[in-house]
């Protein structure tokens, strides 16, 4: 027994420094002149190139895409969580005659794809006249992130005793006043962690941005970074380590904050129930 609980631990360690590598990578390239990128790839720096980060910002509008991702994710947390938590409250706390009806069809938006719409939803996008605009990608990123947002909240909200809404209707709330000021401070965990996890997922979007946000002063970071990568091809590692680093430092941050958060939802549902 004790040599399997060793051998998992291994095993364990080694997986997780294969998560750990391509971040350590990505650090070590930034900071490589252009031959060392090619002679020691993946081995630290001998030589420590600082002048790489300005280079690469210097070659690369990273603050026009970082203002652009900065407003496609914060518009999308701001809005999704709004609707997302008092549509999840409504199924989960109230009994309505097509309540079923709702969580269903919200459900399915999992199991769709975007590969799937993006052709008619660039034709609708284009339709509306919003394509040149931020909301051409803003709505789609919303409706896409609506689905897990419902569902994860809905199953807290379940989680909850009856009694909070009850004691809070004794107390004179109406049903915006226990929502707001009785049941929002009870999720907040939850709530936190969609921000986690909504931010590293629209900050990393990169196929509906490819398509739908097609001038360059729209494009977040991911099509900027691709748009550096293809300007300056593959001569200079060292410049790309140095891009990369930069524009994934916001999700890294992010992550490092709401880490706990996360865990601290997944034991909050337990211990309400």
């Amino acid at each position: 027994m004790n040599l399997v609980n060793y051998g998992l631990k291994v095993f364990l360690l080694v997986l997780g420094c294969s998560f750990i590598f391509p971040l350590y990578w990505m650090a070590s390239l930034s900071f490589k002149s252009k031959s060392e990128g090619y002679d020691n790839p993946f081995g630290l720096p001998k030589v420590w190139v600082f002048t790489n980060f300005s280079k690469a910002l210097g070659k690369y509008h990273f603050f026009t895409y970082f203002k652009n991702s900065i407003i496609y994710t914060t518009g999308t947390i701001l809005i999704t969580l709004l609707i997302g938590s008092m549509l999840a409250y409504c199924l989960s706390r109230m009994e309505w005659k097509y309540s079923k009806t709702v969580l269903i069809y919200i459900s399915l938006g999992l199991i769709i794809p975007i590969e799937v719409v993006i052709i008619p939803l660039f034709m609708m996008v284009k339709q509306l006249g919003i394509k040149d605009s931020y909301f051409g990608l803003l709505l789609p990123y919303i409706a896409f992130s609506l689905s897990s947002c419902t569902l994860m909240l809905y199953a807290f909200f379940r989680s909850l005793p009856k009694e909070l809404e009850e004691a809070a209707c004794i107390d004179g709330c109406n049903i915006y006043e226990s929502y707001f000021r009785i049941i929002m401070p009870v999720v907040m965990p939850a709530l936190a962690t969609q921000c986690v996890l909504l931010f590293m997922r629209i900050w990393n979007e990169f196929p509906l941005a490819f398509i739908i946000a097609g001038r360059d002063r729209l494009r977040p970071i991911t099509i900027g970074l691709l748009d550096f990568f293809v300007s300056i091809g593959v001569a200079d590692w060292g410049l790309i380590g140095a891009a990369m680093l930069i524009s994934s430092l916001p999700t890294i941050i992010v992550y490092m904050i709401g880490n706990e958060k996360i865990e601290n939802a997944l034991t909050a549902g337990a211990i309400l129930k």
